[in-house]
């Protein structure tokens, strides 16, 4: 058994670009009403510009200002699936231990706080059928050797969020896609090395692309037994 997501509502949050996009026009092919949620209005309009037909619809908010976050959440009415991919500059808070700064150290968790306000603000609203998928990175179960402490810990603490959701809000499934190392503007500056990197490194010798997370998310949506787990996308990564 499938869940169809024709016409049901799919709100993702960090839908301007990289897995966040992807996972719109993922759920837009599959005929569903998509709400786009991120923080520039103007990249929201360029993004969805993107997206081939569809009943699509984008807003601009800032998943740390609580309340901008209930005003916004709780106006688009029933939400079917919840997707929450949004992401800072994480690669910014590499730094030894000893050497990460205040800042660094806030900005590292403010992925957690986020997820937190958008998921209290779609509680109350989330159908019971449908899901929510939190987005994560490798880090949460296999650190980098150096400068990675703090990004660990934020990456890890999205499991734990993840799985104790799956049961506070059951029957809602909820679960986490831990994703790889993947082409988004994350990588922008460093791209073509990580690709080298990739293909020779990696099991599958092959760069990961937010269609790859996409259709894992989408994979989350449709199937109706699977909640409380953690899929993981890496190309290989976390068996090296």
């Amino acid at each position: 058994m499938r869940v169809d997501l024709e016409g049901k509502t799919v709100v993702i949050v960090g839908a301007s670009s990289g897995i966040g996009l992807a996972s719109a026009r993922a759920a837009a092919a599959r005929s569903a009403k998509v709400v786009m949620l991120s923080r520039s209005q103007a990249k929201l309009d360029q993004a969805a510009g993107t997206i081939d037909g569809g009943d699509v619809q984008r807003f601009a908010m800032d998943m740390l200002d609580a309340a901008q976050v209930e005003r916004v959440v709780g106006s688009l009415g029933k939400i079917h699936h919840l997707v929450l991919t949004a992401v800072a500059d994480e690669l910014g808070s590499r730094a030894p231990i000893q050497s990460l700064t205040n800042e660094q150290v806030e900005r590292t968790f403010d992925k957690l706080r986020g997820f937190v306000n958008v998921t209290r603000a779609a509680a109350a609203n989330l159908d019971t059928g449908g899901s929510v998928t939190l987005l994560t990175g490798a880090s949460a179960v296999k650190p980098p050797a150096e400068g990675f402490t703090a990004l660990a810990a934020a990456s890890a603490s999205i499991l734990g969020f993840g799985k104790a959701l799956a049961l506070e809000l059951a029957p809602v499934r909820v679960n986490v896609v831990l994703a790889g190392v993947v082409d988004t503007p994350i990588h922008a500056a460093t791209r073509d090395a990580t690709k080298v990197w990739a293909e020779k490194t990696l099991p599958t010798r092959r760069f990961g692309q937010a269609d790859d997370i996409a259709d894992a998310i989408t994979f989350l949506q449709s199937n109706p037994y699977v909640t409380g787990s953690v899929l993981t996308i890496d190309g290989g990564l976390t068996a090296l």
